[in-house]
């Protein structure tokens, strides 16, 4: 067994003495915490550039003012027309 490997046992270990769970669950659960926690601040970024995005798009004037299914072709039974 590795270094790093006898680390993470201990803390598993640790952890799970803390929250009185199993070392499986106690790590598994303090896992997908950090790791919902990492998405979501990688995730800032994008959010906001497509936040800016669709705040441009919206801005933008309106050039045909027809419902979406007349300028694609269809009836009013949902069919091409």
């Amino acid at each position: 067994m590795g270094a790093v490997s006898v680390k993470v046992d201990e803390l598993a270990q640790r952890l799970a003495r803390l929250t009185g769970e199993d070392v499986e669950t106690a790590l598994a659960r303090a896992i997908e915490e950090r790791l919902s926690r990492v998405e979501a601040a990688a995730g800032a970024p994008r959010q906001a550039a497509l936040r800016k995005f669709f705040d441009r798009v919206s801005a933008m004037p309106v050039r045909d003012a027809r419902p979406a299914d007349d300028i694609l072709g269809y009836g009013p039974d949902g069919l091409p027309s």
